[in-house]
């Protein structure tokens, strides 16, 4: 009965921890890869996107998380079928691209800039294809095709530098 009152030490994903939760996200996203070609992927998918939207309303994320939250949603992205994308995820992968998209404007880092652009151009990659014409049509001035890419690089300069030292 004396240990009743003391103070439990556990887990703080959004504040000290934020290293467990970057890694935990990050196999999620390996082990969703590993298995794409199951068939509870597509429901795997969906579970690792509604766990993921959940952190991106946190506005002081490390900057870890945001890249293992991109580095995710990307994996989710491209492994999902046309069917499971039209019908399920669709709204939670246009929510995380919307928070990509700011991203590009408040990030401090330039490996997490360029992670967003990354994972936008995969996005907008899928979105392009086809996959979602009842949506796309539907969408308002949000939706930016894949031109997002050379204006984000046009108007970092951080990017620019490591867009040209890849050429």
């Amino acid at each position: 009965m004396n240990q009743y009152d003391k103070e439990l030490r556990t887990l703080n994903l959004t504040e000290e921890d934020t290293l467990v939760l970057g890694r935990l996200i990050y196999t999620l996203g390996v082990v969703l890869h590993c298995a794409s070609n199951a068939p509870a992927a597509p429901n795997m998918g969906k579970t690792l996107l509604d766990f993921v939207r959940v952190f991106t309303d946190i506005y002081v994320l490390d900057e870890y998380v945001k890249q293992s939250i991109l580095f995710a949603t990307s994996i989710v992205a491209q492994i999902s079928p046309v069917a499971v994308m039209t019908a399920e995820i669709y709204p939670q992968l246009m929510d995380i691209r919307l928070w990509a998209e700011e991203l590009l404007t408040e990030s401090i880092s330039a490996d997490t800039t360029e992670l967003a652009v990354y994972a936008l151009d995969i996005m907008d990659t899928v979105i392009g294809r086809g996959l979602f014409p009842s949506d796309i049509s539907s969408l308002s001035k949000e939706y930016t095709p894949l031109s997002l890419k050379d204006t984000v690089i046009n108007a970092n300069p951080k990017i620019s530098e490591i867009s040209s030292s890849d050429s």
